[in-house]
């Protein structure tokens, strides 16, 4: 009697391996996470590369709880880290832009009026800056701006219906070696009488000159002095006279009772 074939047993299936839990989005968010951190610096795309940050990181949290965590969390860190250089990086640029336009105020001397170079002395208060000082700029040219007189307007004057009005004498000191155009500091300047603005004074026929509209070039080394009137209240107050020699240029800001 013949023995029945030896059947060998069955086989143990084989493991799969398991897939990756959230790999994918681990994945994707070291990649905007570079990408952030990368263009972080440049103002003209780090707006884009800040929002594809902030995706990074949502998909990083998410990543977070799947198999490949420690990769989820680099990822995650290198969004955050693309999102704050922008934010600091834009403040910056904002500070920046602001002092070029609006300019600082008086960072250069103060000093007498009239008085030698080598004589002025740099003040820390703005304070001491008024009416028969000397501003000097770093690059040498200066004002001067007198007390106020009262003038009055004449009928063709404008404004009109001027309750009281003061003239200011001012004299450009051209230290540079380049000419220099008076008109520039009256364009980027501004007045104000006790915290409002305070409106010049047109009366090219009168006593209270031309608002101070100078188009005079003042070459190397030579003065040049123009008056400027100002519409004020009717009782005495403080003014305020700030003038600036060019766009973003520190202000020379003058102030006293008027």
């Amino acid at each position: 009697m013949s023995q029945a074939p030896y059947a060998p047993p069955p086989s143990a299936p084989e493991r799969q391996p398991k897939p990756a839990k959230f790999g994918a989005l681990a994945w994707t968010s070291l990649i905007l996470g570079i990408v952030g951190v990368v263009g972080s610096p440049v103002l003209i795309l780090n707006n884009l590369t800040a929002i594809v940050a902030g995706v990074g990181a949502v998909l990083g949290i998410i990543a977070i709880f799947g198999s490949k965590r420690v990769l989820a969390i680099i990822g995650t860190a290198l969004c955050v880290a693309g999102i704050a250089i922008t934010v600091v990086v834009q403040q910056q640029a904002v500070e920046e832009l602001d002092g070029i336009l609006n300019g600082e105020t008086n960072q250069g001397k103060v000093s007498d009026a009239s008085s030698e170079p080598e004589a002025e002395q740099q003040q820390a208060s703005a304070g001491a800056l008024t009416w028969g000082k000397r501003y000097t700029w770093d690059n040498g040219l200066a004002v001067e701006i007198s007390a106020p007189t009262a003038c009055t307007p004449s009928e063709y004057a404008m404004p009109q219906d001027v309750v009281r009005a003061v003239k200011f004498t001012v004299t450009v000191v051209n230290g540079t070696e380049e000419a220099f155009d008076a008109m520039m500091l009256s364009v980027g300047g501004d007045a104000q009488f006790n915290g409002s603005t305070a409106e010049a004074i047109f009366d090219s026929n009168g006593e209270c000159g031309d608002g101070g509209m100078e188009a005079a070039t003042v070459m190397p080394g030579k003065t040049f002095t123009y008056e400027a009137a100002y519409s004020v209240g009717e009782q005495p107050g403080e003014m305020q006279l700030a003038l600036q020699p060019n766009f973003g240029g520190d202000k020379a800001v003058f102030s006293g009772q008027a």
